[in-house]
């Protein structure tokens, strides 16, 4: 990135030796504030910059767009990574701010449009060093579309093909998050099937109640005998599972918080040298329908008891 950066400065000092002095200015304080890490102030110096002609090139977007994404302002970075792909199509870094596109739309939350973008990148620079980091996109944009099949295969090719990349912790890290949210679908299922089960039990219990109350039989009696036992069985069933939806849980909160413990803190310094721990969303939806569950688990419970 230093090595960029210094090959940038260079060549457009040079270039601004023949601009206007207003311009030349403004992009001279662009590039100290890039330098120095100063998103903001880049990001307001070279936008200035670029407003005059001898200052439209791609070396002064490319550290605009650069800017604009250090700096959150993802809106900017996918505008003017537009501007450049129609301005500059031929440019030394073309590439570049294909991929930054991609990843500005993924940031947007434009996920099918990211992964058409990312996956033209892909097509036509399959030795580029942002190649796995494409890929990782592509997976995060499909994971947040609820395609955890999809994917689940874009996030074992990376550590298949990419074990070296920066990016396959992170993709490792996926794979263990689908593989968990698997058994917790798995376990919201059972849950589901035994408290239906369960309701259904406790109203044929109620019915061989009043059944019960009214004749006095002992072939009722020996019904809702059996109704009782089975609603206890149903009832440690649903226990059981709600303890072991307890326990993924548990697993999962331990995982995020080393995550968090361990992931750095500094800003991104450049493109090829991001480091990703992904964060656990989306999975509102699952907890919600655990509560959900639960609570009427509860109810059917609670109903029981006062019986």
């Amino acid at each position: 990135m230093k090595k960029l950066l210094t090959f940038l400065c260079v060549s457009l000092f040079v270039f601004c030796v023949n601009a206007s002095e207003s311009g030349t200015l403004a992009f001279v304080e662009g590039c100290k504030f890039f330098s120095q890490g100063d998103w903001n102030s880049a990001k307001i110096m070279l936008r200035k910059a670029a407003s005059y002609p001898e200052n439209v090139t791609p070396e002064t977007y490319y550290m605009l767009i650069s800017a604009e994404s250090y700096s959150g302002d993802d809106k900017a970075a996918l505008d003017d990574c537009n501007l450049y792909l129609e301005k500059f199509k031929n440019s030394l870094y073309t590439s570049q701010i294909s991929y930054q596109k991609g990843k500005c739309l993924y940031n947007l939350g434009e996920y099918e449009k990211a992964i058409v973008t990312l996956s033209d990148f892909c097509h036509q620079n399959e030795k580029s060093d942002l190649y796995s980091y494409a890929l990782f996109y592509i997976g995060e944009s499909l994971f947040a579309s609820y395609k955890y099949d999809d994917a689940e295969r874009i996030y074992e090719r990376i550590i298949t093909e990419f074990p070296e990349s920066q990016k396959a912790p992170a993709a490792q890290y996926r794979m263990e998050t689908i593989l968990q949210r698997g058994r917790e679908e798995k376990l919201l299922y059972l849950l589901k099937q035994t408290g239906e089960e369960y309701l259904s039990a406790k109203e044929e219990y109620e019915r061989q109640l009043r059944m019960y109350n009214s004749e006095g039989l002992d072939s009722t009696r020996q019904r809702l005998l059996e109704a009782q036992a089975k609603n206890e069985a149903l009832e440690k069933r649903v226990s059981d599972l709600e303890q072991q939806l307890y326990m993924e849980n548990q697993k999962k909160e331990n995982t995020l918080g080393v995550d968090n413990a361990v992931k750095p803190k500094t800003s991104e310094a450049s493109i090829e040298n991001e480091v990703d721990v992904p964060n656990s969303e989306p999975y509102d939806e699952t907890k919600e329908q655990i509560r959900l569950l639960k609570i009427k688990a509860q109810e059917a419970q609670e109903i029981l008891n006062q019986k």
